[in-house]
């Protein structure tokens, strides 16, 4: 089973994007910087990670909006597929877009891909060796994290009211995707997916396609799926959100550096005035954990802490 890699990027300091952003911005929340900005520079230490410490992953796929491109990312690489909004978008009508619920809705439209991939976040990260076994049985079936005991509740899909009931714990995992069930997963929710898909940002009323697809998999396709219930998850999985609490912050990252579990999240919750302890802190930990630079990086001579 080969398996690639999807990431979801964004230069969220670029003048012309923030331009773009502001052109059809209509809310104040539309322009929350905790949705653009990169002061961590996450996709590079979390592509640091993947090579360290799952080399047997196929290609990495990094889809974000024309022309943007990493500027540390060698392009070159075998690997490595830079692929923009519109090589994936049916209805062009959505572009631009701002909205990573529009976005991850096209993910089974990338050219190329896999039949199998798995998606991440540029905040997920990877802290030890992991097999594929963490993503899919022996028998096939496909692990799924995102519930409590195991459910296929739809009142836990976002829906307006509903998201109160969102979990960061158990949202923000790696997340196994079958091409095939995702498209599935999209046409059997074509009148809501088309919904999300025409907001130019996140609404409260779009459903999240991860928490989507773990529904359709535990409701649809439950033969072929193995629910992994939150105290399985816990031995091997850590959800960290960065926040501007320093004493807190300490005690957090102490923790994470001695579990150092397979995955986990580095969640920015710093609204928009980062302390900058906090910064530096979550800075030293990542090039601490990941000082050699990947195979993916541009070749400098210099690679000091950031």
């Amino acid at each position: 089973m080969k398996i690639d890699i999807v990431y979801t990027w964004v230069n969220g300091v670029d003048p012309e994007y923030m331009k773009l952003c502001q052109q059809y911005s209509k809310e104040t929340m539309d322009m929350n910087p905790e949705r653009f900005r990169d002061i961590y520079q996450l996709l590079k230490y979390s592509m640091r990670s993947l090579e360290l410490y799952m080399p047997w992953v196929n290609n990495i796929f990094i889809l974000t909006q024309r022309p943007q491109v990493p500027d540390w990312l060698d392009t070159s690489h075998p690997k490595i597929k830079l692929v923009h909004h519109d090589e994936v978008f049916e209805n062009k009508e959505h572009l631009p877009t701002f909205s990573c619920n529009t976005i991850e809705s096209y993910l089974d439209k990338i050219p190329g891909l896999s039949d199998y991939f798995i998606y991440m976040n540029d905040d997920f990260l990877f802290g030890r060796e992991t097999s594929k076994d963490m993503f899919v049985s022996p028998e096939g079936r496909i692990n799924v994290f995102g519930t409590i005991m195991g459910e296929n509740l739809p009142f836990r899909l976002y829906d307006g009211k509903n998201d109160i009931i969102g979990l960061g714990l158990v949202e923000h995992c790696p997340l196994l995707i079958h091409k095939k069930y995702w498209a599935d997963m999209a046409w059997i929710n074509a009148k809501k997916m088309e919904q999300t898909r025409s907001n130019k940002f996140r609404k409260r009323t779009d459903y999240m396609m991860p928490k989507l697809y773990k529904y359709y998999m535990l409701r649809y396709q439950r033969k072929h799926s193995r629910a992994v219930k939150l105290w399985e998850l816990n031995k091997f999985h850590m959800f960290y959100k960065i926040t501007n609490d320093l004493k807190y912050q300490q005690e957090r990252m102490a923790k994470l550096r001695t579990m150092r579990p397979n995955f986990y999240c580095l969640n920015d919750d710093q609204r928009d005035n980062p302390n900058l302890e906090v910064v530096d802190m979550v800075k030293g930990f990542l090039q601490d954990s990941y000082p050699k630079p990947s195979s993916f990086e541009k070749k400098i001579e210099n690679y000091s802490r950031i």
